[in-house]
């Protein structure tokens, strides 16, 4: 198993457990894996040539800045709340490092962190960014260079359609 774009691919199917991190027990498990639930969202996941460091995917959500606000602020402290621990699906264990990164200047709010998985000896170090700007989130995780690259672009495309 690899890390794709922001989480590792489990099928969606799978329930995911979260060990070693309360805050993060708290939420369900769509939300404890970075997955936000708002009512309106569209998602679009890029392979650059490469492989799995060379992926990045987007996502937009819509819905009041308050209840966007809440809920990636909600989501993006309990991940970074403990520095290491486990995702568990079925009898895989990804190993999982998380930090605060610093955001870029654009929107409303920005939060953004690095995420380091660890699946069988394999590493992958995952950016994720996102941006509120009036009644829109963007959020853009993946290869911390293509992140930084594309969420600018991102932002831009998102407030154009909106």
């Amino acid at each position: 198993m690899r890390a794709t774009a922001a989480y590792p691919s489990v099928p969606q199917h799978t329930p995911i457990a979260v060990v070693g991190c309360p805050g993060l027990e708290k939420l369900d498990d769509k939300a404890a894996t970075g997955g936000l639930v708002f009512p309106r969202r569209a998602k679009a996941s890029f392979a650059y040539v490469g492989g799995p460091e060379s992926e990045v995917s987007e996502e937009l959500h819509s819905d009041t800045a308050a209840k966007l606000s809440e809920g990636i602020g909600e989501i993006f402290d309990a991940m970074v709340s403990c520095p290491s621990y486990r995702l568990v699906s079925g009898s895989t264990v990804i190993d999982v490092d998380s930090q605060r990164a610093v955001a870029p200047h654009l929107g409303d709010e920005q939060w953004s962190q690095l995420i380091t998985y660890s699946v069988g000896g394999q590493r992958s170090v995952v950016r994720q960014s996102a941006i509120l700007t009036n009644n829109v989130l963007v959020v853009v995780s993946g290869s911390p260079g293509l992140v930084d690259a594309n969420l600018d672009k991102a932002l831009t495309k998102a407030q154009i359609a909106h």
